[in-house]
Order: structure tokens, then sequence, then C-alpha cells
């Protein structure tokens, strides 16, 4: 200190209220239970931290559930306010069309641009009814054209099951194997100690999967393969190992995971990390993730197409099922709503280049042109849209003066980096 700074001391007011409202906050981000607030620890340390505060000033359990519901209808009231007159973009799961319908009248909201929603077969008629109910709303755009989107990581599930299959028999080895060692402590502790013998340095845990959740066998397949040392030991040396399986064997089960199964599952974890990367982009909530979705497409149906090409047996069948289901819901043609597709030319880094070098490298050069021309009329009609209900703040140019729009990889570390360096050379030679 020089001496010409120093501290300003503010005086700020200690009250009740404020306490209350900031405890009641706490307890909705923290979800904590309303009876926190009657515990003996929790009233001791308030009164402490702020000794003007009495513990009769601190609310029960019922004030509390009433000081949250008064917050939630302050916080509704006010996104209702910044609701009113948008559209929005809406996720389902299990909603019907009639429930979703009264959702939107009752937050006053008059227009859906998308509404993205798994594969199920029902959902299509909950799209259908939706168009017809909403057709006329305010913010309806160019008559719901663009109103379905196919929900990305659902579809990812389908693509991955499908190859899953192939070496059903090698996980549900690994799976039994890995259950057996979370079955009880004194299991776990065995399998602990044949890791410290064998030297395996790992602060992984073994991590057992749900046989409905792709990406929790992805992560059970990562962990298990680097104990494969431990497993193989283990089956010669704890005779409760190794007879667990042979009386399974004995009935008709699979006996413990070979060297082989452990094989199979590396190899099928090093080509699952692409979905289960790609999953946790598109389930991403807090950034856009529309932009992102070609670019983790285009590295996935290269490894696909990569793959089914293998002379590997196992790797070229998994790969040739992922393909077909890869085909049949993001095949050519209208199979992809084209909102994805501007979203990538909105893009400054990519723009209509882009989806030319994309359809050149996926679906070949006969289809290019008309992919192309596709894209380009969903986007001049959104801009038709758009100038027409914003004629204020957009000017339409005359017809004549529009401006023309331009528009071995598994192994590789960073297959995102191979993408750009491939899409920089097509702009090169364009």
């Amino acid at each position: 200190m020089d001496g010409k700074e120093g501290f300003q001391l503010v005086p700020i007011a200690f009250t009740v209220e404020a306490s209350r409202k900031t405890l009641a906050e706490m307890v909705t981000i923290d979800e904590l239970p309303f009876r926190f607030v009657e515990g003996n620890g929790f009233q001791r340390y308030s009164t402490t931290l702020q000794p003007k505060l009495q513990i009769r000033d601190i609310p029960s359990h019922q004030t509390m559930a009433r000081d949250v519901i008064g917050i939630y209808g302050v916080e509704r009231e006010k996104l209702t306010r910044a609701l009113k007159g948008h559209r929005v973009c809406l996720t389902t799961d299990t909603w019907t069309s009639r429930k979703i319908e009264m959702c939107l009248r009752e937050w006053g909201i008059n227009g859906i641009f998308t509404l993205t929603m798994d594969m199920a077969s029902s959902n299509g008629a909950t799209i259908k009814f939706l168009q017809i109910v909403t057709k006329d709303w305010e913010g309806t755009v160019l008559e719901h054209k663009f109103l379905h989107l196919r929900c990305c990581a659902h579809i990812l599930n389908l693509i991955v099951g499908d190859g899953m299959r192939e070496i059903d028999a090698s996980i549900a080895k690994v799976h039994e194997a890995v259950r057996y060692v979370k079955s009880s402590p004194n299991r776990n502790q065995t399998f602990m100690s044949f890791v410290e013998r064998l030297g395996i340095k790992s602060k992984s845990l073994l991590c057992l999967d749900v046989p409905t959740r792709w990406n929790s066998t992805y992560l059970m397949l990562e962990t298990a393969q680097k104990f494969e040392k431990v497993f193989i030991r283990i089956d010669f040396k704890d005779d409760s190992y190794s007879s667990y399986f042979m009386n399974k064997e004995n009935s008709g089960g699979m006996g413990s995971p070979s060297g082989i199964d452990f094989q199979n599952c590396r190899t099928f974890v090093g080509f699952l990390k692409l979905f289960y990367n790609a999953t946790k982009i598109f389930s991403s909530s807090l950034y856009v993730t529309a932009n992102t979705f070609f670019d983790e497409m285009f590295v996935i149906q290269e490894n696909i197409s990569h793959l089914s090409k293998s002379q590997i047996h196992l790797l070229k069948n998994m790969a040739t099922k992922m393909e077909s289901k890869f085909d049949k819901y993001w095949g050519k043609e209208n199979k992809i709503n084209h909102l994805l597709y501007v979203a990538v030319v909105l893009d400054p880094r990519k723009k209509l280049g882009f989806l030319k070098f994309y359809f050149l490298k996926i679906y070949g050069n006969e289809v290019v042109d008309e992919m192309i021309e596709l894209v380009r009329g969903s986007l001049v009609k959104l801009y038709d849209y758009y100038s027409f209900v914003d004629s204020p703040n957009v000017q339409v140019p005359r017809r004549s003066e529009r401006t023309h729009i331009e528009g071995e990889s598994i192994g590789c570390s960073d297959p995102y980096a191979m993408v750009n360096s491939r899409f920089e050379c097509f702009l090169e030679t364009e």
C-alpha cells in the first residue's frame, strides 16, 4: 500500500426477511429437505455467523416450504414475461400431444419452432396433432415445415445398439466378472490385492453397467479392460472366482472372460468412445449444439465406413450393421431436418462450403448439387419469411440483386482436426 489507496467501509443492514429469502434460495439450489432448517447444528451455525439472528427467527420447515413456493411464483412470472411473444424449441420424452398443447397455452407461448423427440412410433401422431392444432398460431414458421427434429442422441443409441450385438458374448462375460467383484466387500478386497500384487497403477474403479444404457456399458468396459491381467490371474488363483463361472457353465451359462474377450472389448471401446463423446456434446444444455452436429456425424460416418472394409471379421460385421442403421436415419435426401444444415451455413467458419464438402465425402458427387440446392431453397424460404414478419428490420433485395450463396481415421488422436484439415484441402481445390 502506498498510502493513496485504502479500504472503504460500507454499512449493510441485517434483516430477517433478506436472510429468509436467501435461505429459501439455498434450500432450492442445493436441493435440501425442508426440515434441514430445523437441525440443531444448522441453527447453532446460523446464530454464530450472525449474532443478531435469533433461533426463533429461523423458519420452520412449513414456513420454508411456503417461502420456496413464493420464490417459484415470482420466478415463474418472470419467465412467463420473458417467453411472451417468442417461439420456443421443445424437447419431450413421454409427454402426450394434448399435454404439450396445454402447457404451451398455460405459459402463453404462441409458437413452436422445433420439437425434438425420440424415434418412438407414437411420436409421429404427436407431431401431426401439433402441426394441425398450432398451424395458425402467430409464431408458426412456414407451416411447421421444420417442426420435427429427431433426437440425435437417441439415434446414436440405436446405431450403437446394433453394433453391440456383435460382441454380446464378450460383453456379457466381462459384465459377470465385474458383477462378481462388486457383489461383496471380501471379493472386492481380493481383487484389489491382486491389483497391488501385479503392480497395476490405475485410479479407475470398476463400475457395473445398466443393460439398457449403452454409455454405462462403455464406462464399464473402458475401466475393466485396464484390469485384464487381474481378471486372468484371479481365474487361476482364486478358487471362488473360478468355481463361480464353472457353475455358470455347467448350468448353460457363460464362462469367465478370456484374453480374446478383453481384446474384443478393447477394440469396441476405442470405437465406442466416438459415440460417447458425441452423445455428451449432443446432450449439453449450456451452449448451442446444432452447429456441432455435422462434425460429430462426419467423424462417426468416416470411422464406420473405414471399419466396414476391415479384414477383422468382428469389426466388419459390427460396422456393417451400424452403417445400415446410420443410413436409415441419416441417409440421403430429406432424412435430416434442414435446420441442422442451416446451422452449419450460419457458422462463419463453415458456411455452405462445408456442406458441399460433407455431401461429396459421404454421399458422393452424384447428389452434391441436388442437396446444395435443397439447402439453398430452405435458406431462401426462411429469409423470405423473416423479412416478411420483421419487415422494419430487414430489407429484402430484388431477386436480381441477391448475392449467390457459395458455399484411417479411427486411430487418429484428434478426429476433428482431421475433419478441419480435409475441409481446408477441399477449399484449396475449389
